[in-house]
Parts: structure tokens; C-alpha cells; sequence
């Protein structure tokens, strides 16, 4: 390490978190000397202000690095967070301060009435809300280090619909502009890309979905890189969609909320249990599974990053299929066992 020599005095220069320090000596120092003094030096960070400013802080950092609907998702829990931690000076923040607003947060009713919470947060927004909050505080007091107990995520089991209500969907919605919207959700695609993909994104019967349609604070925008890389793919679609999109020149001229209340709306008509259109993917993976394909496809069709993801997330059997795979095996074990 260098030593310089200014008048009657030593000096040592030292840059540490970004930080340049000095150390000065009436005579020369000596290694050892050099590191005890550089380890007496108080570097701990200086910090002023609320949690507020610096989450606000925190997410104009992040703003041109994450998508418009994480930021926008971002604003509305600080908005959210109570004023009292909001006003908590970020250096007096402590694990049990986390805990105590996490705790709050937990028993506020929802403003979407749940009925798989008793109209309370759910447990996954609650995460939400603790994500975020250590987020900022891992920026910011990274010396802080949060041990917050969540409450138990509620399993989720989805209705993964039957061919029976896949066809009723379709025959219900078939000359509307939602019949396009569903076929491509069948196919495994979301809303966001429902909305975003246009008749050039086809090739023949080759669809290519990269794009994605998501709401950020000034409105809805397309994102023209998917989230992940395995999300963008190509896929082959049948006659009918690739007509379809053809015809209409989009997936869906609307927004992805409004597929989804009408996905809703004829469920009610038809008296076919709720099911999300997100549970078409699961439908997709299900069905694909039962005829023998195999996962590394399903898995390139449905833009599944992992093999872990499917099997954990996607591949819920289907009732109808379930009851006969059951059927098959007592038949082999009645041949079997005379």
C-alpha cells in the first residue's frame, strides 16, 4: 500500500464502499500498523431519512431495469404500507418493527372479498408486502437481518377443466371475438400473450409468441420481450386458430382482464365449475401428458422454464382422465391376480 509523505506527516489512502478514507501518521508506518489503524475506521454508513424515502428511492433505482407492472405493483404496496412504518427512520428500523407491520398487514380485510381467507390479505400478497419491505432494507441496511414468520401459504388445487367443458366453452363463445382468445389459451398461452400476439407473429401453422401485453402506471403496453427466455417459442397451431388470428389480426383487442370476466361470465352461463384461464395452461399440460408426450415438449410449448416447474405446478390430472387411469390399473391387476 502506498505511503505518501506530505511535510512533517505520512499519508495513506484507502477506498472502501465506494468511500475514500485517510489515515495520517507523524512517522513512517509499518504494515501491521497500516491494518490496524485501516480496521479502526468507523465505515459504517451514515444513513438520514424515512423508510418511505428510501423505498421511494429504491424503486425509481429499479425503474428501468423491471417491468412497468412490477413498478407499478411496487407503488401501490408503499402506498399500502402503514404511515407509522412508513415515517420509521430507516436507521431505527429493526426485525421486530418488520414483524410487528407484517403482522398488521396479515389481518387487514381484502378489498376483493376472498373466499379461501375469510376475506382477509391472502398469505401470498402478504409475502408480497414482506418482499418488497426487504428488499429495501437489504439495499439500504443491509446489516439488518429479518427472521419474519409469514403466515402459511393456502394451497392452491386448481379445477383443471374437462374436454367436456373445454368444448361447451368453445361451442358457447364460437363466432365471437373471445372464441380466438380461448382456443389460444388452450394452447397454453397467457392472457398477456393472447393480447400481444398479431397474425405476423404466424408462419404457416408455426406461431411465434415473444410479446406480452401488461399494465404498467400510464396503461396498458407491450412488452416486445417476453419475462424469461424460455417464454418466448414457437408453436404449431391448428387450421382453425392460425384462420382465426388471420382474420382478426390479433389474439385479442382488449385487455387481458376483460378475457378472463368473460371466461367467467359463460362458466356461469353454462353451469360448469369456476376455473381460472390461466387453468387452461394446466389443461394443456394435463392433456399433453396423458397422450404421451413428452415433457421436454410440453415444456417447449408452454414456455416452462424447468421440469421441476411442471410437475410441481402443471401436470394436475384431470377427473375424467384420472378415473380412467385408475380404471386401467385395477383391470391389469384383476388379469394379474387371477
Amino acid at each position: 500500500m502506498r505511503v505518501e509523505k506530505r511535510g512533517n506527516r505520512y499519508r495513506i489512502q484507502k477506498m472502501i464502499n465506494g468511500k475514500k478514507y485517510s489515515l495520517s501518521f507523524d512517522h513512517k508506518p509499518g504494515k501491521k500498523e497500516i491494518e490496524e489503524a485501516l480496521r479502526g475506521i468507523d465505515t459504517s454508513v451514515k444513513i438520514k431519512g424515512t423508510f418511505k424515502s428510501y423505498a421511494s428511492q429504491y424503486i425509481s433505482i429499479k425503474e428501468h431495469v423491471l417491468s412497468p407492472t412490477t413498478i407499478k405493483s411496487y407503488r401501490g404496496l408503499l402506498r399500502n404500507i402503514s404511515d407509522d412504518f412508513k415515517k420509521t427512520a430507516i436507521k431505527d428500523m429493526t426485525a421486530a418493527i418488520v414483524q410487528s407491520e407484517i403482522n398488521k398487514i396479515s389481518m387487514r380485510k381484502s378489498p376483493k372479498s376472498t373466499t379461501n381467507n375469510n376475506g382477509f390479505i391472502s398469505p401470498k400478497t402478504v409475502a408480497e408486502y414482506h418482499g418488497f419491505i426487504s428488499a429495501v432494507l437489504g439495499m439500504y441496511r443491509p446489516d439488518l437481518m429479518l427472521h419474519t414468520t409469514l403466515p402459511a401459504r393456502i394451497k392452491y388445487t386448481p379445477h383443471v377443466p374437462s374436454d367436456d367443458e373445454i368444448k361447451a366453452i368453445l361451442d358457447a363463445s364460437k363466432g365471437t371475438r373471445y372464441e380466438l382468445a380461448f382456443r389460444l389459451g388452450i394452447y397454453a398461452l397467457r392472457r398477456s400473450e393472447v393480447c400481444a400476439v398479431t397474425a405476423a407473429d404466424l408462419d404457416g401453422n408455426m406461431l411465434t409468441i415473444n410479446k406480452s401485453l401488461i399494465e404498467g402506471e400510464d396503461g396498458y403496453v407491450t412488452r416486445e420481450k417476453n419475462k424469461t427466455e424460455g417464454s418466448s417459442r414457437t408453436i404449431y397451431v391448428d387450421d382453425c386458430v392460425a384462420g382465426l388470428l388471420r382474420k382478426q389480426g390479433v389474439g385479442f383487442a382488449g385487455t387481458p382482464d376483460t378475457i378472463l370476466e368473460t371466461l367467467h361470465k359463460y362458466q356461469k352461463q353454462l353451469g360448469i365449475d369456476s376455473f381460472r384461464f390461466h387453468d387452461l395452461r394446466h389443461y394443456y399440460a394435463s392433456m399433453a401428458h396423458s397422450l404421451g408426450i413428452p415433457d421436454s415438449y410440453i415444456m417447449a410449448a408452454g414456455g416452462w422454464k424447468t421440469d421441476h416447474v411442471l410437475k410441481s405446478v402443471y401436470r394436475h390430472a384431470q377427473k375424467d382422465k384420472e378415473e380412467d387411469m385408475m380404471k386401467f390399473a385395477s383391470i391389469y391387476i384383476s388379469e394379474i391376480s387371477g
